[in-house]
Formats: structure tokens, C-alpha cells, sequence
């Protein structure tokens, strides 16, 4: 079986390498609440009120409504934490990271035209995902009905799929899991099939207590640049193109201890990276002449990445044969982990946005934004069809919803007060599974997310020329975390509360 394996992998090199899953790839569709921090004091709704750098990411034409030069930085303060409930086990964990949110600069260009007012641009860096967090979970494997759950038997089906099915005459066909194969080789399951760890095994034999544990860093960092106009003080246009770059990696660890103190355990590693480019139209006008009303719509095209996942897994544990350790880099696929290249194509975004200003004491900004996950896309580099992965993302994701409101106070000329929410619908439905294991993916786990609630607080200084802005940010989700997916049967989840907050502080000059 090795032999035949290592004889594939060298003829079948990235076109044998299923692409990751749609749980992975729609992190890099999201659109966190970050920026400017007197864009995330108002809960990021501002797409029609404008005058903001970060606006450049949500309504490009927001930039047109500048009449000066600005540059401006932000530094955060992040922190995640998850609060995990397995089988009535309850266990914390948290992360706290720092990140330079946002660089960006504002040229505004008075054109001295009767109708063309302004023609303005605009640059600006935006770490917009932040992945660093940390997760355990833990708990019995028997609930309270008696009943038992095991990830072995999962990793069996997986096993019978790949023993069954391999042809090792069309290798381009191969389309089993590593997990599988993996299972085998390692001593998990014998050569006829029999689990190394079963409920009705002796001496307490079989695994009664698990627990989870992943490590996530990196982020999805966004370059905008921009041109905007203004067109006699009541038409405001703009374009955004934006470069993103993806860097994402999480290190996983699931154990099942048994009663007689043996155990197995799989490792896994992550990582994806690759660029992508889109592009962003938005439009605000202001209907009536002697009104402060604006109306903004702003429509972004899908990103086109271009992604490569590297991944690696290791198996070992006690039983017969005592110590039994696994890895899929002992099969080399051009370095020591596997790897794939592909193509991943988000969704379109639209956003519709209104405002009202009060004369020079307050400010109010509500926008709505739709997404569609369902229609998100991916494809191998080299052409092959991705048709079960994209299958998966249908019926798993669904359209999302986005909320926010904003408010501006202005306490004194140069105080300003700003609160704001957001409303997040769940982009995937609630019975969503992870069931397509292609060959290369080596992690079982996947997680259902919820609606989230944001709040935020902001103050602001502003003086003749320098500006001060601080803002705070309190995120709240719900999420179902399941350690596998099994074809038989359901298997308990471990019910996730999940808390970011942050702390943003932003500098800047106006002149």
C-alpha cells in the first residue's frame, strides 16, 4: 500500500489534492468591522455620510465628499474569547493580539469647475480578518442517555471509502481522503477493518474522554486605492481597487483517552496563502437640494484569489503496538507537506446606505448589506472541476444579512461622541455539515456560526489641523463546534460562545 500510494503522489503531484473546505474558504469572504477608529466608533455605518478613509472599503464614493488632505493611522488592541460547552464540560480560552489597522492618506484636488467640484484619491492599507485565536474543548464521550460517540467510527467510513475505491491504474481520478489512508497505516484500524479502540473492548479499553485544542494566527490584509469626484455638491462617485493578501495558518490537536489510560491522537497543520484582486463602485447623492438627507449604493465585485494550502498530519497513540506514530509528510508531495494550488472566487456584495445630519450637533448613518455565500466558487489552477466542493458550499451557506446604525454627537468644537450596532445574520444554515474530504484535507473539525451583535463606543478630538480618535468594539456569536462529521449518526456538539473586543486608537492630520 505505501508503495502504491508514494507511486501516485508523484504522478498525480497538486491535480490529486482536493482543495480545502467550504468552512475554510468563507473566512476570507467576511468582512470584519475594522478600520479607522472613528469608523468603528460608529459601528462602520457610514456609507453614505462619507468623509472617512475607511468608507473606501464599504462605499468608494464616500471619499468624494473630502475637502481637504488627510493621513491617518490606527493601532488595535484585539482580544477573542471562547467559552466552549461539550457534554457539560465548560472550558475558556482566549487570545489577545495588537495589529496596525489602517494606514491611509487622502488627496482632495479642488478642480474649480461649476459642476466638477473635486476629483479626489485615495490610499489606504486595512488589516480587514483577523484570525488570531485560541480554542479547547473537552469532555466525556458518553452523554447522558448512555449513549457513545467516538471519532474512530467516522474515521472507519473514511477508511472503507479509500480501501474500497482506490484504482491505482486511474490516479487521476483518486478522490479519497488522507484521513482515510492515514487510519490504516497508523495501527487505528487493522488490516480487516477492526478498531484498535471499541466500546465493547476489555479492560476498559475504548476511549471515554476527548479533548480538542487549535491554535489560529494571521489575517486578510487589504491595499485600496481610489478615485472619487464630486459633482456640484449633490452627485459623489468612486471606485475602489483593492489587492488582498491571505495568510492564514492553524495548528489542531484531537485526543481520545480511554479508561486504561491508552490513547490516539491526530495533529494537524494548516496553512493558506495566495493574493486576490476586486473592485468596488459607489454612488451618493443627495436628492433634494436644501437637505441634508444622502443616499449611497455601493456594489462590490466578487475578489479572484489565487490560494495554495499546505497541510500535514500525524497520528500516534498506545495500543498493540505500543507506540504508533503516522505522517502524511513521509509522503513528500513537493516538500515535506502536501499542497494544492487553486482559484477562489467570493460573492458580489451590495450595500444601500442613508444619512441625516443636524445641522452642526449630530449625525446619523443606517446601511443594509447583502452577501450571498452560496454563490461563492472554487477551482483547480489547472482547470479540474471542483464540482463536489462547490456542492458543499451550496448547500451549506446561505445569503447573510448586515445591519448597522451610527450616531454622531458633537459635544463642544472639538469633542465628539460616537455609538453604533450591527446586526450579522449566520452565513451558513444550521444543519450545515463539513462532508467532502477530498485527499489532501487532514482536518475533521468545522464549526455552524451564528448571528452576531456588535456594539461600539467612540470619542474624538479634533483640532485645527490634528485629530485624536479612540473607539471600543464588544462582538457576540454563538456557534455549534463539531469535532467530525459522521454518515450514521449525529454527533453531539460543543456549543461555542465566542467575544471579541477591541480597543482602537487612531492619529491623524487634516490641512
Amino acid at each position: 500500500m505505501k508503495k502504491i500510494l508514494y507511486f501516485l503522489m508523484l504522478f498525480m503531484g497538486v491535480q490529486a489534492a482536493g482543495a480545502q473546505n467550504s468552512y475554510d474558504v468563507m473566512r476570507f469572504a467576511s468582512d470584519e468591522l475594522n478600520g479607522t477608529a472613528r469608523f468603528v466608533g460608529m459601528g462602520g455605518s457610514m456609507g453614505a455620510l462619507g468623509t472617512d478613509i475607511s468608507v473606501i472599503s464599504t462605499n468608494p464614493a464616500g471619499i468624494g465628499l473630502y475637502r481637504s488632505f488627510d493621513a491617518v493611522a490606527t493601532l488595535g488592541l484585539h482580544t477573542v474569547e471562547n467559552k466552549a460547552t461539550f457534554l457539560g464540560s465548560e472550558i475558556k480560552d482566549n487570545k489577545v493580539s495588537v495589529a496596525f489597522d489602517n494606514i491611509g492618506l487622502v488627496f482632495a484636488t479642488d478642480h474649480g469647475g461649476d459642476n466638477l467640484k473635486y476629483v479626489n484619491f485615495a490610499f489606504n492599507y486595512r488589516h480587514r480578518n483577523h484570525f488570531s485565536n485560541n480554542m479547547e474543548i473537552a469532555g466525556s464521550l458518553i452523554d447522558g442517555d448512555n449513549n457513545y460517540f467516538s471519532q474512530q467510527y467516522a474515521l472507519k467510513n473514511l477508511y472503507d471509502i479509500s480501501g474500497d475505491y482506490i484504482d491505482y491504474n486511474d490516479y487521476y481520478s483518486l478522490d479519497y481522503p488522507w484521513l482515510g489512508l492515514l487510519t490504516s497505516t497508523s495501527g487505528l484500524i487493522d488490516d480487516n477493518g477492526n478498531l484498535a479502540y471499541v466500546p465493547e473492548g476489555s479492560d476498559g479499553r475504548y476511549p471515554t474522554y476527548m479533548n480538542y485544542r487549535s491554535k489560529e494566527k494571521g489575517g486578510v490584509d487589504d491595499i485600496d486605492v481610489n478615485i472619487s469626484c464630486n459633482v456640484n455638491d449633490m452627485l459623489y462617485l468612486g471606485v475602489t481597487f483593492t489587492a488582498s493578501n491571505v495568510d492564514y495558518t492553524r495548528a489542531a490537536e484531537y485526543t481520545e483517552f480511554c479508561d486504561n489510560y491508552d490513547y490516539y491522537t491526530i495533529q494537524n497543520s494548516y496553512n493558506v496563502s495566495g493574493n486576490g484582486f476586486g473592485v468596488k463602485l459607489g454612488a451618493i447623492v443627495r436628492p433634494f437640494e436644501y437637505s441634508p438627507l444622502k443616499i449611497g449604493l455601493a456594489l462590490h465585485s466578487p475578489i479572484w484569489y489565487g490560494l495554495t494550502d499546505r497541510t500535514s498530519a500525524t497520528f500516534y497513540g498506545t495500543g498493540d503496538k505500543n507506540k504508533y506514530i503516522w505522517d502524511t509528510r513521509d509522503y513528500e508531495a513537493y516538500g515535506e507537506d502536501l499542497f494544492v494550488d487553486y482559484e477562489y472566487t467570493t460573492p458580489w456584495r451590495m450595500n444601500l446606505s442613508a444619512s441625516y445630519t443636524f445641522d452642526t450637533f449630530a449625525a446619523i448613518n443606517a446601511e443594509y448589506e447583502l452577501v450571498d455565500y452560496s454563490t461563492a466558487g472554487l477551482e483547480y489552477t489547472d482547470g479540474f472541476d471542483m464540482d463536489d466542493l462547490n456542492t458543499e458550499i451550496e448547500a451549506n451557506m446561505k445569503t447573510q444579512h448586515i445591519f448597522r446604525v451610527g450616531a454622531l454627537f458633537n459635544l463642544s468644537d472639538e469633542l465628539s461622541l460616537r455609538c453604533g450596532y450591527n446586526y450579522i445574520s449566520a452565513p451558513n444554515y444550521e444543519d450545515a455539515a463539513k462532508t467532502t474530504f477530498k485527499m489532501h484535507d487532514t482536518s475533521t473539525e468545522y464549526m455552524n456560526r451564528y448571528e452576531t451583535n456588535v456594539l461600539t463606543l467612540g470619542l474624538g478630538y479634533a483640532g485645527e489641523s490634528f485629530y485624536m480618535d479612540f473607539a471600543y468594539k464588544l462582538a457576540m456569536q454563538k456557534a455549534d463546534f463539531y469535532n467530525y462529521y459522521d454518515y450514521e449518526f449525529v454527533n453531539p456538539a460543543a456549543t461555542v460562545d465566542i467575544t471579541r473586543q477591541s480597543l482602537l486608537m487612531s492619529l491623524g492630520f487634516r490641512f
